[in-house]
């Protein structure tokens, strides 16, 4: 089974669906807050004047990415823990380090380049984002190539283990 059929099976289920768009506007929350921790009241108008329309609307469009494949990530997750659970035996590997992986490398994109990633900041380098090329929106496209990659493998993983259309 390819990557598509599997996630059609997934979604096959609405469940899958309301669970995805929790996640997603979670995930979209915590990225937004992160975005403007250290910006003067906590303003989108002031980072915009700050970063410039394009790179705002790119970090925005970026986080809305980030967060629905994050939840499509954790739906492959919950899925195959019911199936699991389901047919009370373990089958394929896990690709659980990736997902997050890539979650993690969004929060670190997440942030001002001027006033400073919080992420950054607790690592002791809090302008870090500044040295980057494209002011961090390059740990933003980084984290998207992981989290589909995430997405792909653990979704062969549940195809492989011959799982899928066992759980409704």
């Amino acid at each position: 089974m390819n990557i598509l059929e599997i996630l059609a099976q997934v979604y096959a289920n609405k469940k899958y669906y309301i669970l995805t768009f929790i996640v997603a506007v979670i995930a979209f929350i915590v990225f937004y807050k992160l975005m403007l921790v250290n910006i003067a009241n906590h303003s989108l108008k002031i980072f915009i004047m700050m970063s410039g329309y394009n790179y705002t609307f790119f970090t925005l469009l970026s986080f809305v990415v980030i967060s629905l494949l994050f939840g499509v990530y954790i739906n492959l997750v919950v899925y195959k823990f019911n199936l699991i659970k389901t047919i009370k035996r373990k089958k394929g590997g896990s690709i659980g380090f990736w997902g997050y992986f890539g979650l993690i490398a969004g929060v670190f994109g997440a942030g001002c380049p001027t006033c400073g990633s919080l992420m950054f900041t607790l690592l002791g380098a809090p302008l870090a984002l500044m040295y980057f090329p494209f002011k961090g929106l390059e740990l933003r496209i980084l984290s998207i190539i992981i989290l589909l990659m995430a997405i792909y493998f653990f979704g062969k993983s549940i195809g492989k283990s011959c799982m899928v259309g066992k759980l409704k």
